[in-house]
């Protein structure tokens, strides 16, 4: 490869997650393309497997035991001081004082509009870190304008200085991978028809969507419930827990399920509903945060994510199949209009071309 004049170094701990999650798969959808444009150092956790990438990598080991802020706030810095190139802090963190320019992408303010899904001194430092990352980055990217808008009002960042990146969507997700459901569903113990439901961070609403599922059984729409994710539920007849899935299985249980509950309270992006509407899956949810964005006219929406609203729109995509063709034909065109990974790229070279300054 040529070499560029431009060189970036990026945090790149959330492609060392096993399976990735959803900061993870955002890296992987553009690191290959920003590659051929500039050239990227990926910075890793040396006491963790390395990136399965032929990009450069350099692990950075902090002694065992030691809090993860020491990986960005010492170790990063000290092996800044001999770069020279831009830095980019994938995951809400800079080090206090970057030698270099500095790129920082904030993914959401779930950590100070929701603390209920953080202990106080993992709140806390969250928000030290995003606040002071905000001041001292060049560029701050973010995946969607109302998170732009958020940072702009809390944290007073500049409009000029926050560039919006959104997520594109893999192409593994698609109703094709229907036919892989059918296997997995049977290993799985799932028979008949299902709806398809996300445990892990609180506002995300496991216990709604749980709730809201019962609901809809009570009322006679025969239906299983599947919930992927690191959230168990209680265990009741119909409901099968799935766990952390792989990419590939996710992709698999999206395109076959009937719908995707997902009632959360707040959502920086929204990745899961795009993978939704990409497989074909209609998407039953509240219009808060930055779900509007994302899904358009293609979600089935509730009033609010409450058990009552949310139930109400399950039963109308299961029990109206003219709806819920309705509701797949509209997903899949947004899906297909939907920014691209070269898209996001672009917008990402930018960033750096900007904070870079040369």
């Amino acid at each position: 490869m040529t070499v560029n004049t431009l060189r970036v170094a990026l945090d790149a701990r959330r492609l060392q997650d096993r399976p990735l999650g959803g900061v993870g798969r955002s890296l992987a959808g553009v690191i290959d393309l920003l590659a051929t444009e500039v050239d990227i150092v990926l910075l890793t956790d040396g006491r963790r497997p390395p990136v399965e990438s032929t990009l450069a990598q350099h692990p950075l080991r902090p002694p065992t035991g030691a809090p993860e802020t020491m990986w960005i706030q010492w170790h990063v810095p000290r092996w800044l001081r001999q770069f020279d190139g831009v830095f980019h802090g994938t995951f809400n963190q800079l080090p206090l004082r970057p030698p270099v320019p500095a790129v920082v992408t904030i993914h959401d303010l779930s950590f100070e509009l929701h603390p209920e899904g953080f202990s106080p001194a993992k709140r806390r430092a969250f928000q030290l870190q995003a606040r002071r990352a905000a001041r001292v980055a060049r560029r701050v990217l973010v995946p969607s304008s109302f998170t732009k808008d958020e940072l702009a009002q809390c944290y007073g960042v500049e409009a000029q200085r926050i560039l919006v990146t959104p997520w594109g969507v893999e192409s593994r997700f698609g109703p094709s991978r229907a036919a892989a459901a059918v296997p997995l569903c049977a290993q799985l113990g799932v028979a008949g028809r299902y709806v398809i439901a996300m445990g892990g961070a609180r506002r995300r609403g496991l216990g709604v969507a749980v709730a809201a599922w019962r609901k809809v059984r009570a009322a006679g729409t025969e239906t299983a419930l599947v919930v992927v994710g690191s959230e168990r539920p209680p265990a009741e007849p119909g409901l099968t827990y799935a766990g952390a899935v792989s990419d590939v299985e996710w992709a698999a249980l999206l395109a076959g399920a009937e719908a995707f509950c997902y009632p959360t309270r707040y959502e920086g992006f929204g990745v899961p509903a795009l993978e939704s509407i990409a497989s074909g899956t209609p998407v039953v949810c509240a219009p808060i945060a930055s779900l509007p964005e994302v899904l358009g006219d293609a979600a089935e929406w509730c009033e609010e994510p409450t058990v009552d609203a949310i139930a109400a729109g399950l039963h109308r995509v299961l029990d109206d199949p003219t709806r819920a063709d309705h509701l797949r034909r509209r997903g899949l065109a947004r899906a297909a209009n939907h920014p691209t990974w070269e898209q996001t790229a672009s917008v990402m070279l930018q960033a750096y071309r900007d904070a870079d300054g040369r």
